[in-house]
């Protein structure tokens, strides 16, 4: 894993955003801090299914609810299952662990992002399996 210090980290962690995205590492981050934050939020915030139904929920994110998967918005049959498949891995194994595994890919060269390394996958355990490599160590 690249050398990253504790507080980015941490900040990476704080940045998933409801619907199991991590705003920290998208190609937007410089535009925007994510749906949870408040100064620099999300363009979708005021729209968006999985942070209304959380924030009424007082659900830190979809991977606590017991409607997982909805198959609303973000986690519909038309979305990129990458988001599904995230929010299934922090269910599992903590937003943490999504992380380390994400930095730990990022460094071997499977990179997150929008149609990137993770997107356009045939099934949730494809993309799971994906994540886990970066954790083998």
């Amino acid at each position: 894993m690249n050398q990253m210090n504790q507080f980015e980290r941490q900040h990476l962690i704080q940045s998933i955003a409801y619907c199991g995205l991590v705003c920290g590492m998208c190609h937007l981050r410089t535009e925007c801090d994510g749906c949870k934050n408040t100064a620099k939020q999300c363009a979708r915030s005021s729209v968006c299914f999985q942070r209304i139904c959380c924030i009424q929920r007082n659900l830190a994110g979809c991977w606590d609810c017991t409607d997982f998967p909805c198959g609303a918005d973000m986690h519909g049959p038309n979305h990129d299952i990458r988001i599904r498949a995230f929010v299934s891995f922090i269910r599992d194994e903590g937003a943490e662990r999504l992380v380390d595994c994400l930095l730990r890919n990022e460094a071997r060269g499977i990179h997150y992002g929008y149609k990137l390394d993770y997107d356009g996958k045939g099934s949730e355990e494809e993309v799971i399996q994906i994540l886990k490599t970066g954790c083998l160590d």
